[in-house]
């Protein structure tokens, strides 16, 4: 089993050591590093242009890292394609939502399970008894997250035409179809109201005790933030600033002056 235990201590889920990155003169990410654990919230705070979504970049394969390192149950994972990192168990949502909008809810989720495909092309157009097998199983897996979502009402709409909170259960579900280990989620919280937002942090609560996945989310909204994240890093200009627990990131001078202000919390 991968998480063998190495001198006694259970090996991380992810270990990042060094990351670094830059477009052009400006330095965007400056020696990150961060140990994921099993089953952990993680939290990921800092201004805007501060960094963080380009990190999430780098991990899950949109840019390439000019240094560092990303280790992924036991293996080396930076360079890697955006398709093989998923592959590997890590999913991801955006900060803009990306669903197909004129696809409906159920074939955005039904084609989000097109990586795994064994059929292959041919088996498509001959409808091999391979197709119509992993089709019926994809209808149901998808049919299922859907319930799990709360959206098996709205399995025919057009994926555009639902509210903004129920286009994030979508992308959310679409996420998971992977089955992942890690789960990234970039400004979840984003445009959401009051409400939904309350109703947000008891869906990633229950995701991740349900699917038995770590968590590792942006945000700026601190109340997702504080109520979810078990420890919390803090960028500046692409260098961590801070890091600990929602309590020791409260209170630390550096974080109230660079991002948080007095009457954040």
């Amino acid at each position: 089993m991968w998480a063998a235990v190495a001198k006694g201590k259970p090996l991380a889920l992810m270990e990042i050591q060094g990351l670094t990155h830059r477009f052009g003169g400006l330095q965007a990410v400056t020696d990150f590093s961060l140990s994921l654990g099993e089953r952990e919230i993680i939290g990921l705070i800092g201004p805007n242009g501060a960094g963080k979504t380009t990190i999430f970049n780098l991990v899950s394969g949109f840019y390439p890292p000019m240094g560092g390192t990303i280790t992924f149950q036991g293996n080396a994972i930076q360079g890697l394609k955006p398709h093989q990192v998923a592959g590997r168990g890590i999913a991801r949502t955006f900060q803009n939502i990306r669903l197909w909008g004129d696809m409906t809810v159920l074939d955005n989720i039904r084609l989000a399970h097109t990586y795994g495909l064994g059929y292959g092309f041919f088996g498509a157009i001959w409808r091999s008894k391979r197709y119509f097998k992993e089709e019926k199983l994809i209808e149901e897996n998808s049919r299922e997250l859907l319930d799990i979502m709360g959206l098996s009402d709205v399995t025919d709409e057009f994926a555009k035409n639902l509210p903004y909170g129920s286009q994030r259960r979508v992308e959310l579900a679409r996420a998971l179809t992977s089955k992942p280990k890690l789960l990234l989620l970039d400004e979840p919280a984003a445009g959401l109201n009051s409400s939904d937002v309350e109703d947000l942090i008891k869906l990633i609560q229950w995701i991740h005790s349900e699917f038995d996945i770590c968590v590792w989310m942006i945000e700026h909204q601190m109340k997702v933030v504080m109520s979810l994240c078990q420890k919390i890093s803090v960028l500046d200009f692409g260098r961590v600033i801070a890091s600990g627990t929602p309590d020791q990131i409260q209170s630390d001078p550096d974080v109230i002056k660079a991002y948080l202000g007095d009457s954040s919390l």
